[in-house]
């Protein structure tokens, strides 16, 4: 189907669920019968094929809800996102990845609340599925609901919340940066536009980590995240003044600093560029940064700052072991 198709057709509906899909036929199947399973009609599929050297299309199931569209080529998550968000007339959209699923109720949930409490944003709780068998929840925030957005923002930049794509949202005309971690400024730069936001407690989306991604490889893509912060960081100066600003852009600084360490701790096949993103981080780690982690209570993120910046090759152990004990004992 062509864009304008495919944008007429979702204006009929009051939720758009985008799936992005890169080769990933193991898993696909999955995620679209968590979506035929769901509570609600109300809603469309917009399935994009990222360039895939496999068939992704054909998966598709026979339901008139559904719609697909292929890219030529390969152009990542924040280009599928933006062609996504062209191609949506509907009141909300919400990304669910291709190798991922929704609990059943899970749309129905979100949309009653949010249009209840007439917000713009709802945020949901995730759980996350190891290749171990052991399942976690993230992102439970106690907290009335809803809230201010500048408030909202506040649990995504402290870590309470994941900083993805993951949630229910009005779309609007933020679109996304061409960089490989977008969905962190795509989702800042969306609050910062928005008033209201919503929480829903109850976990409806399913995180399946997969075996292949519990160490982590680096690529030459691990300085974006170098560079991630100047895609937002104006729009936090935006919802917040004086101090307040300072202190977000302070506290992302170091979340941004850990993401990095922790991508290169797991690695084991490119040694200089290890090398090169230690460097890089023990430069750029402050006091400060471990101080305020402490203060926070995020005692693992601030103990981890420190001791790769003093003993950069015992962090990557530590971390190595941390999760081969984890993997052990779970």
């Amino acid at each position: 189907m062509s864009p304008d198709q495919i944008l007429e057709g979702t204006r009929t509906y009051k939720v758009t669920v985008v799936v992005p899909a890169y080769n990933s036929a193991a898993t696909l199947p999955r995620a679209l019968k968590s979506l035929q399973a769901q509570t609600s009609s109300d809603f469309c599929v917009l399935v994009i094929d990222d360039g895939s050297n496999e068939e992704m299309l054909e998966l598709m199931p026979d339901d008139p809800r559904f719609f697909g569209h292929r890219l030529h080529r390969n152009q990542g998550y924040a280009a599928v996102t933006n062609h996504a968000l062209d191609m949506s007339a509907s009141t909300w959209v919400l990304f669910l990845d291709s190798d991922d699923s929704l609990d059943p109720e899970c749309i129905e949930v979100l949309v009653a609340r949010g249009e209840a409490e007439n917000s713009d944003f709802v945020v949901l709780p995730h759980k996350t599925f190891e290749p171990t068998g052991s399942v976690s929840v993230h992102g439970i925030v106690a907290t009335t609901s809803p809230v201010p957005a500048g408030r909202a923002l506040r649990h995504f930049i402290d870590g309470r919340v994941h900083p993805n794509q993951h949630h229910l949202f009005r779309p609007n005309h933020v679109r996304a940066k061409p960089n490989t971690y977008s969905d962190l400024g795509f989702i800042v730069n969306l609050l910062a536009t928005m008033s209201t936001v919503s929480f829903e407690p109850r976990p409806m989306y399913n995180y399946f980590l997969l075996s292949d991604s519990v160490t982590a490889q680096l690529s030459e893509r691990i300085w974006d995240l170098a560079t991630v912060l100047d895609d937002f960081e104006g729009a936090l100066r935006t919802m917040y003044i004086g101090r307040e600003a300072v202190e977000a852009i302070h506290r992302m600084r170091w979340t941004q600093l850990n993401y990095m360490l922790s991508k290169a701790a797991g690695d084991t096949s490119s040694p200089r560029l290890k090398s090169d993103v230690y460097f890089w981080c023990r430069n750029e780690i402050r006091f400060s940064h471990v101080v305020d982690a402490l203060r926070t209570r995020q005692a693992a993120r601030g103990f981890s700052m420190a001791l790769a910046r003093v003993a950069p090759r015992t962090h990557s152990y530590a971390y190595r072991l941390r999760g081969s004990l984890k993997e052990r004992w779970l």
